[in-house]
């Protein structure tokens, strides 16, 4: 899979949280802090085996909360492609 754009990542993951935590995704900005809407372990294990899914990447759970706003985690997922 070629690397996927910051843009399609944040879209993604915006989307995906916004279903787990039943938050609007209109209201997911990127510098939102997930945690703050409610983002719990088990949903980060089942976003992060989307992610994997989708991007064709090995993902830890922890990412989700090692890194704190929608964005830093979007950045996070892309740069994984870079050390592939």
């Amino acid at each position: 899979m070629t690397k996927p754009t910051l843009a399609e990542v944040t879209d993604f993951l915006r989307d995906h949280v916004s279903q787990r935590t039943k938050v609007p995704p209109e209201q997911i900005l990127g510098s939102t802090v997930l945690v703050d809407f409610g983002l719990e372990s088990i949903d980060a294990v089942l976003i992060s085996g989307h992610i994997e899914d989708r991007f064709q990447i090995e993902v830890e759970p922890s990412l989700m909360f090692e890194y704190q706003t929608l964005d830093e985690v979007a950045a996070a997922v892309v740069a994984l492609f870079d050390k592939r």
